[in-house]
């Protein structure tokens, strides 16, 4: 490798740190390539694992698998390199391509290095475990990851407390904790760093769900839109499509934005500030439930019922029958929330087929019984030519 080389190689990091990722991504690889083929093998590891990250914030999470795919038999310079190609592999397996028994191979290759790595990277090792316990939905053993996370930290991981506090806000909630999960937020406070991106990002997404948790709209839409704009600086899909989900849910709950479809209700408006790019699939079962969800309460708005929150659901539908719209519109609608619950029903299939569990399907059976209590509603109270096909 000649100097110029070593140029283009100044140039990937001065583009990544402008923002420039794609062209990043484009410079880390070629010269990762070029110092593979000079016999520089620790140069090209590491400009292999920077070229990961150039991809992962450019939006194009397959490039970077790709990458890592080529560099497992690559011998790693450091240790920690090792662990940091491995636990990135198995968490984009996990996101875009996932098979429970190869993950759980990998989940042990990650806590055998762990182990063996500086002091504090086994709770880094935790994290990813808690994340694929997540997507099994074994919310106990979730809990019990993290909390072992909080307990094993070091010094190799102090830097990501706020995640695993994080983690475990959120998994209190879905355990249906809420002051457990509000210590978390404590916790938070109490150790964060201010000055950190992922940090703040974290906070306002731990706020935003104990607001959504407790039906404070206001709060929620106020605390995901900090967490959309701190994510925006680093350009991380995950928390700023979380936080257009948030704010989207935070308008369905307030019932002076009228009907969730009218553009003027701000409802469809939130999802113009989405990062392009592949989503993963929990992305996708998350953002087809809440397109559902969207459809659920248009449908309540149409025959008279107070707004509802779907997915946390502390505050069960009340059903009534005063439609505001036409009968022939009614039914339009409650057809155009049976096919989001197709839709939706689908993702969740291959997503609990992946992982070997049921609970998305059962997310989406949830709306399914709240529509048919509006549906059963409406054959009983209005008048006797209202029919509509069951669900």
């Amino acid at each position: 490798m000649g100097p110029e080389a070593y140029i283009l190689i100044d140039h990937a990091y001065e583009a990544y740190r402008q923002g420039r990722f794609v062209e990043a991504g484009v410079l880390a690889g070629q010269t990762c390539n070029d110092a593979k083929k000079a016999g520089k093998d620790e140069l090209a590891y590491e400009l292999g694992l920077f070229e990961v990250q150039c991809l992962l914030r450019a939006g194009k999470p397959l490039g970077a698998l790709n990458r890592l795919l080529t560099m497992k038999s690559w011998k790693a310079p450091l240790h920690e390199y090792l662990f940091q190609m491995k636990k990135q592999t198995f968490d984009l397996l996990r996101s875009y391509n996932p098979d429970v028994t190869q993950l759980e191979t990998r989940l042990g290759e990650l806590e055998r290095l762990a182990k063996s790595a500086l002091d504090g990277v086994v709770a880094d090792f935790r994290l990813y475990e808690y994340l694929y316990l997540e997507d099994q939905g074994k919310d106990e053993k979730a809990l019990n990851s993290i909390e072992l996370a909080w307990s094993e930290r070091g010094a190799g991981t102090m830097n990501h407390a706020h995640s695993t506090a994080s983690y475990g806000c959120l998994v209190n909630l879905r355990l249906n904790r809420r002051p457990q999960a509000e210590d978390w937020v404590k916790i938070m406070e109490r150790d964060g760093e201010i000055t950190c991106l992922g940090y703040r990002a974290d906070l306002a997404d731990c706020k935003a769900e104990l607001a959504l948790f407790d039906g404070r709209y206001e709060d929620v839409f106020h605390y995901a839109q900090q967490q959309r704009r701190v994510a925006m600086e680093y350009a991380d899909k995950i928390r700023v499509h979380e936080a257009i989900e948030k704010q989207v849910r935070s308008r369905l709950l307030d019932a002076t934005n009228g009907d969730p479809v009218d553009r003027l209700s701000g409802v469809l408006d939130v999802f113009k500030q989405a990062i392009p790019g592949k989503n993963s699939l929990q992305l996708q079962f998350r953002f087809s439930l809440l397109l559902l969800d969207i459809r659920l309460a248009a449908v309540r708005w149409a025959v008279g019922m107070q707004p509802a929150e779907d997915s946390w659901y502390q505050s069960p539908q009340v059903v009534a029958c005063d439609l505001r719209v036409a009968k022939d519109e009614a039914i339009r609608r409650i057809d155009k929330t049976k096919a989001a619950i197709r839709r939706a029903g689908k993702i969740a299939r291959q997503s609990d087929q992946a992982f070997c569990c049921d609970w998305r399907q059962e997310a989406v059976n949830h709306r399914r019984e709240r529509l048919q209590k509006i549906v059963s509603n409406l054959d009983q109270g209005v008048t006797s030519d209202f029919t509509v096909n069951k669900v």
